[in-house]
């Protein structure tokens, strides 16, 4: 099995897209202390890295992956069969996968897996309590099979197959994957993402965010949003409402107030173009396109006039046929350049020539 530590795709990392982020899923996950957040992304260090991969499952924007754990070529295989077990390497289960830890293994993962109608067996999990990757492991784990519990209920049916955590001991029952007691284990590790990401906002400066916080680059495809869309549009006509789960890289932002300033920095921060800018030769709009949402939360960390929030719970999960628009403006006509400029209050000069003239008046009074 390979031990080199997790691929860095910086491109790809919220704090690399956005200076001023304060997301750290993947240094909160890794229990080592092998990475360090930085403005330019994220470092690791080599020596202190044990190869859990628990940092991979745990980025929403999937800028890590691990060479011990292969997720596509995985799930290549798991689909071709009716039964497969996954059996975490420190505890030396018997599996037909081997994993560096069960709680690398993301929830959108297992739901895929379950909703294809492929068993799916956990071996090792008692292995937990004496293992050096369960600390971060277990809850985990248990983060990641309540957000499956939490997707069934919403878009799941009898065709889903079970997901069963194997018991040392062969004559003790093996849980079924849907004990409800279970999930007051895992409302204990389960984040507040919405709450960080208030506190993160309330402490930031209300001064306008410098464009140089955010860098540009290309639009990041996600395989998790992918296979959960799947699993929306796949849902029951009239699918009950599913809550945002911290497992589960799928989020709808919403504008709770008045008082875009279409400064677009939202849009040019969002790592997947779930927010974009639309234009037209008279309009202008900022548009938000559910399915490649994965509640990274930068859009509202970047927001300076703080009008965009996460949704605690979403009822429509198929994907739009087009998207959403969350503001729009209708384009106004400088008075002076006869130039098309955007502002969200009627105003008679475009920004470039309201700068001229403040120019020529601070020189010449």
């Amino acid at each position: 099995m390979p031990h080199a530590q997790p691929e860095f795709r910086q491109r790809s990392c919220a704090r690399y897209r956005f200076r001023y982020s304060s997301c750290r899923a993947c240094a909160d996950a890794c229990q080592y202390g092998a990475i360090t957040p930085s403005d330019e992304g994220i470092s690791i260090n080599e020596a202190d890295c044990r190869n859990c991969a628990l940092c991979t499952a745990a980025c929403p924007t999937e800028a890590l992956s691990a060479g011990n754990l292969p997720r596509i070529d995985i799930l290549k295989r798991a689909l071709a069969v009716k039964q497969v077990t996954f059996a975490c390497a420190p505890s030396q289960a018997n599996g037909d996968e081997t994993v560096p830890c069960l709680g690398a293994l993301d929830a959108t993962m297992l739901a895929a897996l379950s909703a294809s109608g492929t068993s799916v067996s956990l071996a090792g999990a008692h292995h937990c309590v004496s293992c050096p990757h369960g600390e971060q492991g277990a809850p985990m784990m248990a983060r990641n099979l309540d957000g499956v519990d939490v997707l069934r209920a919403a878009v799941g049916n009898e065709r889903w197959a079970a997901i069963t955590v194997l018991e040392p001991d062969p004559a003790r029952p093996a849980d079924d994957g849907h004990d409800a007691s279970r999930r007051h284990l895992f409302r204990r590790f389960l984040a507040r993402p919405a709450e960080a990401i208030a506190l993160a906002s309330s402490q930031m400066e209300q001064d306008p965010v410098p464009l140089k916080a955010v860098r540009f680059a290309r639009p990041i495809a996600s395989t998790s949003r992918s296979l959960l869309q799947r699993l929306f549009d796949a849902a029951q006509a009239e699918a009950p409402t599913l809550p945002r789960h911290p497992a589960l890289p799928f989020g709808r932002i919403e504008m709770v107030k008045d008082g875009c300033n279409a400064c677009e920095i939202c849009a040019r921060a969002c790592p997947t173009g779930a927010m974009e800018v639309a234009e037209t030769g008279v309009s202008w709009s900022l548009n938000f396109q559910f399915s490649r949402c994965v509640a990274c939360g930068l859009c509202v960390e970047a927001c300076q006039p703080k009008v965009l929030r996460l949704a605690e719970t979403m009822s429509e999960l198929r994907e739009p046929s087009n998207a959403v628009p969350l503001h729009t403006l209708g384009k106004q006509r400088c008075t002076h350049c006869d130039r098309f400029f955007i502002s969200a209050e009627p105003l008679e000069l475009c920004p470039i020539c309201q700068g001229d003239d403040d120019d020529f008046a601070a020189m010449f009074g």
